[in-house]
């Protein structure tokens, strides 16, 4: 048999959720500092994004030391050394926690795309509408 006319096996086991400690320090803002009440369901993201100033850890650039933000953690149980990537609008690659910080500019046209791949599995794409985040402004 050669190898693409091989089956994958799924990937199945891919869990995105919020459930990261309100005190985790994230490039110096803690979880807290950035959200509350945060729920990931099966296609939306819901709960509040705190307006966010001088976040200088998460990016050089001015224009993305403020606004709101989203902290996520992703994994797959069954395939630890999966590769995943969080996608708002530039892919971000999870730390070796799995946690993401990614910056939410406009949550009635943004999507979070979860992805997770592995050589000889078929690769889990979740996405995530944001529509029922409450955002905070200054």
């Amino acid at each position: 048999m050669r190898w693409r006319d091989r089956k994958l096996k799924p990937l199945t086991s891919l869990s995105v959720d919020a459930n990261v400690s309100a005190t985790v320090d994230l490039f110096g803002k803690t979880v807290s500092d950035l959200q509350s009440d945060v729920q990931v369901g099966d296609s939306a993201i819901t709960g509040t994004l705190k307006f966010v100033n001088d976040y200088t850890g998460f990016s050089s650039k001015v224009e993305e030391q403020e606004g709101n933000y989203l902290v996520i953690h992703a994994e797959v149980p069954e395939a630890s050394d999966a590769a995943i990537s969080v996608k708002v609008t530039n892919p971000v690659i999870l730390d070796d926690d799995g946690i993401a910080v990614l910056r939410i500019r406009d949550k009635d046209s943004q999507t979070v795309t979860v992805v997770a791949t592995k050589t000889g599995y078929e690769p889990v794409t979740k996405v995530y509408s944001l529509s029922g985040l409450t955002v905070e402004t200054e």
